[in-house]
């Protein structure tokens, strides 16, 4: 009865981390910016988010008055880090240039610079970087996203990786008797990948335990995560991908092996994340959560407690723009196979944003008027038109925009009061894509005013 108590209540707790419905959002972008963090906190809380994962190109990006805005509305605030590169090279030292990836041919698209786990230099940064941004800013807990090795299709990729002089010791102190790693460029050689499959093989399992040893390190580790930080919720990450045998081809292909990442580090929550040859599809449907199932029942069977979150996109490209209705199938879709919840990147890129208009939801009295705050981000010409507002009683003399909260300056406004907002539209320059008409409401909505 005992034993049965203390599962019980582990489920419990491990249920308790991610309880709340979660998005991705990251700060850098356009339509967080010009705004007040209350706005952004307002934003994400009236469209039923109680759980963030933020994203910070570099630290100097991370601004406290936007977590406590999350922190006031009981919005826990994850603090999410990528584990195999950069987009910013802000906070890097000088040298950081020695830390990357040796790949089968040099470069990376987009922008990202990939860094070697197995570099003591990028490991030792990495986690001294980690525990400091956790103990300088309140997060709740730490994302460690995209911890795997280039790249998709494996050694048939020109970005395979990494390849460089600290992998190959660490492979040859692994593998004792062994001299070299791989050869992936002459198919003549002895060693090429395809030819001595048992010296490959022993390569894949060398691969898959960097990714795990790197993340065990950042939070088991001494000076880690959970010395610095034990209060503090930590996720691990790896991937699913809508293919035949997609847990053997992703520990081959992206050295990624979920259940493995989980049994070495013990995690409170893990997320799978949808990877990119799923995610960059115009048509895909929400049920292909259920193509996943394997993935979690991996993960579940070395951590049968453990929280695992879905990650999605909902629209990085224009032709895949994901509407809210695909995204809450997909959200019970994810619920229905096992999955304790789902996350979506990004908030503010979804096929909502370019099809639905703004909508007020909340009105109270504040100094001088009223608050309105509507769903999304609105025009600043429209929304700040004083003649788009009634009132069954008084007159509205101003509106200042903030984001999605509009201030509407009413002197001597008292309880009772019904505002009636019509024709504002949301904000298009705010957009990732700028290829759609505005969303302008259709109807007047008539709201009381708290």
């Amino acid at each position: 009865m005992d034993r049965l108590l203390l599962v019980l209540v582990l489920v419990a707790c491990a249920t308790a981390v991610d309880a709340a419905r979660s998005i991705i959002v990251s700060p850098n972008f356009a339509y967080y910016k010009d705004r007040s963090a209350d706005s952004i906190a307002e934003e994400i809380s009236v469209n039923g988010f109680g759980d963030v994962r933020l994203i910070s190109t570099n630290h100097a990006e991370i601004s406290d008055e936007l977590l406590k805005a999350f922190r006031d509305r009981r919005i826990r605030v994850w603090h999410s880090t990528f584990c195999h590169g950069v987009y910013s090279a802000a906070d890097l030292p000088a040298g950081w240039e020695t830390w990357q990836m040796k790949m089968r041919q040099p470069g990376r698209p987009g922008g990202f610079v990939s860094f070697c786990p197995n570099n003591p230099e990028y490991r030792k940064w990495k986690k001294t970087a980690v525990v400091a941004v956790l103990k300088r800013h309140k997060f709740d807990g730490i994302d460690l996203t995209e911890p795997f090795l280039p790249a998709y299709l494996g050694p048939e990729s020109p970005h395979y990786g990494c390849l460089c002089a600290h992998c190959e010791a660490v492979f040859k102190a692994m593998y004792p008797g062994v001299t070299r790693i791989p050869e992936f460029e002459d198919s003549t050689s002895s060693d090429y990948w395809k030819t001595n499959r048992a010296l490959y093989d022993k390569w894949v399992e060398f691969r898959v335990s960097t990714v795990v040893e790197f993340l065990y390190e950042l939070v088991n580790g001494k000076d880690g995560i959970r010395e610095n930080c034990p209060n503090l919720s930590v996720a691990t990450w790896s991937l699913g991908c809508a293919m035949p045998d997609q847990i053997s081809k992703l520990r081959e292909w992206e050295a990624v092996d979920g259940a493995a990442i989980v049994k070495r580090v013990r995690p409170d929550i893990h997320v799978i994340q949808t990877d990119w040859p799923d995610w960059i599809k115009p048509d895909l449907p929400s049920s292909y959560v259920e193509r996943y199932k394997p993935v979690l029942e991996s993960i579940r069977a070395v951590a049968p407690t453990v929280p695992i979150m879905l990650q999605t996109d909902i629209g990085s490209n224009a032709n895949m723009r994901r509407s809210a209705k695909w995204l809450a199938e997909v959200e019970r879709m994810a619920r229905k196979i096992g999955f304790s919840s789902t996350t979506s990147y990004e908030y503010f890129i979804g096929g909502y944003m370019y099809d639905e208009p703004p909508r007020p939801v909340e009105a109270e009295r504040e100094p001088g008027g009223i608050r309105l705050v509507f769903s999304k981000r609105v025009d600043p010409a429209s929304a700040g038109d004083v003649r788009n507002y009634t009132l069954n009683s008084g007159q509205v003399l101003s509106a200042k925009v903030d984001g999605n909260i509009v201030h509407l300056r009413v002197p001597g406004a008292e309880s009772g009061l019904i505002v009636t907002a019509s024709s504002i539209s949301d904000d298009t320059a705010r957009r990732l894509y700028h290829d759609k008409p505005p969303c302008v409401m259709r109807d007047a909505v008539r709201i009381p005013v708290k």
